[in-house]
């Protein structure tokens, strides 16, 4: 055989193996998936597998992706393939109950109008395109949910998102929540007040308001309780027992609450307004211990109010109202996930979180490391700014402001019914644990929850968001009423790989020149305050002291000082511009050209000793 012939029927043979193995493994192998990344990006957890399993008729997942539209966004592409494989890790775990589809709608089309008849938001992107990237799900009665648009800044909660929407579709009842407050936030609550998160709550759900005087919970999924009235032990024995079996709890309770206090249209606060709520031995017993009596203050974190100084109004920092940021939330729990604002708080108090057996106890949302307590009777006289200060300890500290506790929650009541509560409560129903896992979240302040604390109100303009409390408080309520296998999801990390020591070196280029610049630019403002002073006698003493003779040298002296040190800021911010190209040129040479040509070279040099090697 010729070696051409032998050399053909190798391509051949190579051709046909390489299509045999594409057909094997799109018909054994579509539902194999290794994931190879270094956060398991395409790894789904097991609360998804859960609601995977749950799945009873078949789902259709419709993906309407702007391909075509995206491909001049590279951080939406690369988002893009992000979902469509997550997506696609979805189907091949549900073993065919989830059928998947991606369509790129064309603007005008029949799967535009589809596209927007199913709730989903279009991004305009300039020239009168518009960008589809979302998710609309339907059963086979037609059910439909969707997801708006897969915004790259929620990328931590894309798979809580997906699962949810799962759940929610397998789920054929509106959840009920049971809300207990000692606040007039109910309906039928005289002086109601106006509440923009129990509007949004009463549009998703169906709510159970719970009276003040209640003996028996309703049969709710989740009970959210913002500061609550004083309690007997047979409504804590309630609540508890709520808990034990299953009911997840949101707790905001508050040391100083302001939003309680507040004065009503005869000027009075409401009758029984309570300045402190708790939940008794609740929230220490699952080992969140929370103190009525004390606040807490930062320093760094505090958020500026109007203080009444010697009869003028000025702006200063209030520690005891402070905002945390981002740097102060949780990094795991899916709740705090995909915030850019801070929560606003008003005299919150503090979380000491305590170990239990079989209870994990996490963090939400802490003060920054400059926070300190204060008394809560102090704190409800409304100390001013100086007060605050001087009533500063030597040493600050960071304090949790809230946090969740999941696990198997012991009953603060081990023993049963509390004395006197036998006849209302079934003593054989008792339970004192958790008949499975559960979780509750307890948070340090209730006055957050109050429109005042988030929205800013303009006659002209409307209301405006200023911070991300609304947000919070619809996520541990989504959380709450959500699947039971949702309780384990967490954050995703994101799938952005930064090339850390690029940015590093960046970092050290700018620094130095940033010093450099500083006092350039220090020196240039200098220069011109004394030039302004000489071209103006009378403005100084030292100036109008000068002769002319000489105030005319200093005047030509301290321009052609200005005039140079413009020159070196240009020739400084010249030179950290040339360095940066040259760092960018050596990394693509280093990146894109350097490993082809070590290949190249290879490749003859191997070529070149294969052809000496045959010399006879």
């Amino acid at each position: 055989m010729s070696r051409k012939l032998h050399l053909a029927l190798m391509l051949i043979g190579l051709v046909i193996s390489v299509i045999a193995v594409n057909m094997i493994a799109a018909n054994w192998l579509s539902r194999v998936r290794i994931d190879a990344t270094e956060a398991g990006l395409y790894r789904l957890s097991d609360g998804t597998l859960e609601t995977l399993d749950e799945i009873g008729e078949p789902v259709r997942w419709t993906f309407y992706y702007s391909r075509r539209a995206a491909a001049d966004y590279p951080a939406i592409r690369a988002y893009g393939a992000r979902v469509r494989e997550l997506l696609q890790s979805y189907e091949a775990a549900a073993n065919g109950r989830i059928r998947l589809v991606e369509i790129d709608p064309e603007a005008f089309s029949e799967d535009e109008d589809a596209a927007i008849e199913a709730g989903l938001t279009p991004a305009p992107i300039g020239e009168g395109q518009r960008l589809f990237f979302g998710l609309v799900a339907e059963d086979s009665v037609d059910r439909r949910l969707a997801i708006a648009y897969f915004a790259p800044e929620r990328e931590a909660l894309l798979e809580y998102e997906l699962t949810a929407m799962l759940g929610n579709l397998v789920r054929t009842e509106t959840p009920v929540l049971a809300i207990l407050t000692g606040l007039p936030l109910a309906e039928d609550a005289p002086a109601r007040l106006n509440s923009r998160i129990v509007q949004q709550l009463e549009a998703s759900y169906t709510i159970e308001w719970v009276d003040r005087s209640f003996v028996e919970l309703p049969d709710a999924d989740a009970m959210l309780i913002v500061h609550p009235p004083r309690l007997s032990d047979a409504q804590l024995y309630a609540i508890d027992q709520f808990a034990m079996r299953g009911g997840r709890i949101v707790a905001a309770l508050d040391p100083m609450a302001h939003v309680a206090l507040r004065p009503g249209p005869d000027g009075l606060p409401p009758v029984n307004a309570r300045r402190s709520s708790d939940l008794g031995a609740l929230t220490q017993t699952w080992g969140a211990v929370f103190d009525p009596d004390v606040t807490v203050m930062d320093r760094e974190l505090a958020l500026p109010v109007q203080v009444n100084e010697g009869g003028r109004v000025r702006v200063r920092s209030y520690p005891l109202w402070f905002a945390p940021g981002p740097e102060q939330f949780s990094q795991t729990d899916l709740a705090m996930a995909g915030f850019s604002r801070g929560i606003n708080l008003g005299s919150p108090g503090m979380v000491t979180l305590e170990e239990r057996a079989g209870v994990r106890a996490e963090a939400l949302v802490t003060t920054s490391a400059d926070a300190a307590r204060y008394p809560a009777e102090q704190a409800a006289s409304n100390p001013g700014p100086d007060a605050l200060a001087e009533a500063w300890p030597e040493e600050s500290g960071r304090y949790v402001l809230a946090a969740r506790i999941s696990g198997v929650l012991p009953s603060a009541f081990p023993n049963g019914p509390p004395e006197g509560a036998e006849r209302i409560f079934d003593v054989a129903e008792h339970l004192p644990q958790a008949n499975g896992p559960t979780d509750a979240v307890v948070i340090a302040d209730a006055d957050w929850l109050d429109d005042s604390f988030f929205l800013t109100r303009d006659a002209q303009f409307g209301d405006s968001v200023v911070a991300d409390n609304m947000s919070f408080a619809l996520n541990l309520v989504d959380m709450a009423l959500g699947n039971r296998s949702l309780v384990g999801l967490r954050a995703a990390p994101s799938s952005a790989r930064p090339m850390t020591r690029v940015d590093d070196l960046r970092e050290r280029a700018e620094a130095r020149y940033v010093e450099e610049q500083a006092a350039l630019q220090a020196g240039i403002d200098e220069a011109q305050e004394r030039l302004a002073a000489l071209e103006d006698p009378s403005a100084t003493a030292e100036a109008a002291d000068l002769a002319p003779e000489e105030r005319l040298d200093e005047v030509n002296r301290l321009r052609d000082n200005i005039a140079s040190a413009e020159q070196r800021l240009r020739e400084v911010e010249r030179d950290f511009r040339r360095d940066i190209d040259a760092l960018d040129n050596a990394l693509r040479l280093w990146t894109l050209w350097l490993p082809p040509l070590l290949i190249l070279l290879f490749g003859l040099g191997l070529t070149g000793w294969r052809r000496w090697r045959a010399r006879p």
